[in-house]
């Protein structure tokens, strides 16, 4: 199973915090998955595009959807070459990683034998997006505001846990999560405070999606599909998931999951809801595990 960073966080930030107790990853990996976790360019430990490398207000917008898919496309090939006598991967993301596994799955529709589509945005009627105001460009709803955000952002500690801390959230599990997200950016601690940065693109990707702009068409992917979301997500819409379900009419399977209750971060930490997102994680994948199982 391949795993795919969100839109801010690395991959190792995204799937495999360690503390207080075991990861997401960790958790799959018991259950019978062969893991593999990817940063697209830009994020994590992958290497920089040069949007990144100068200043924020006079380049394009840092990696678009179309780049991030030539990077699941050559992850992909590594992990067919690495398990010759395997048949196709599974692969997750997290919100704008699953919008990214989505574009990839509608290019390359007989790479990927099981998407989880994870809090992903896709399409539909206009509108309703929490973020909207936050990201988007007042003027132009469905363009990133690129004039106060650049091609790319950056962000610090206290961007990413101080809501967290005022709710309790385990200090083991912050300083874990922070210490993952920063380490990639060898720049971090050249700003005050430290911040690592990030591409703006997924930014500029979603508004599109929200606005009645589909990125990709959800009928040209054929592998089985997982909509798993959460109820109280900030990043998708309720519209999104079903939009996405009644367009994948040559998918393998299609289902649509909701965790009532569950935020954006729901497979984070090891409470009972993270349990309910493996539970449904691993209902759908129990099919591959046991063939690769018979296999060995």
């Amino acid at each position: 199973m391949l795993l795919i960073n969100g839109g801010r966080p690395g991959v190792l930030a995204s799937w495999d915090v360690n503390a207080p107790g075991s990861s997401t990853a960790e958790e799959l990996a018991k259950a019978g998955h062969h893991i593999y976790m990817m940063d697209v360019r830009g994020f994590g430990r992958s290497e920089f595009p040069k949007e990144m490398e100068g200043g924020r207000f006079d380049v394009p917008v840092a990696v678009r959807s179309n780049e991030a898919v030539r990077d699941i496309a050559a992850v992909v090939e590594v992990i067919k070459r690495e398990n010759p006598g395997d048949k196709r991967p599974a692969a997750m993301g997290w919100a704008t990683g699953s919008q990214w596994l989505g574009h990839y799955a509608s290019l390359y529709p007989d790479q990927i034998s099981h998407i989880i589509y994870y809090n992903g945005a896709y399409g539909g009627p206009a509108g309703g997006w929490r973020l909207q105001k936050e990201f988007g460009d007042s003027q132009n709803p469905s363009e990133l505001d690129y004039r106060r955000l650049g091609a790319y952002q950056l962000s610090t500690a206290d961007d990413l846990a101080a809501r967290w801390r005022q709710e309790g959230i385990n200090s083991a599990f912050l300083d874990r999560y922070v210490a993952l997200c920063v380490e990639g950016d060898k720049t971090s601690n050249t700003r005050k405070p430290a911040s690592f940065r990030y591409p703006s693109g997924p930014f500029e990707d979603t508004l599109k999606m929200v606005n009645g702009r589909q990125i990709f068409d959800a009928s040209l992917i054929t592998s089985h599909v997982l909509i798993l979301r959460s109820g109280n997500d900030f990043w998708s819409r309720p519209v999104d998931g079903q939009t996405m379900l009644a367009h994948l009419t040559h998918a393998a399977s299609a289902e649509l999951v909701v965790i009532p209750g569950a935020s954006h971060y729901v497979h984070l930490q090891p409470t009972p809801d993270r349990q309910k997102f493996l539970d449904a994680v691993l209902a759908f994948t129990t099919p591959m595990t046991k063939e690769r199982r018979n296999l060995e």
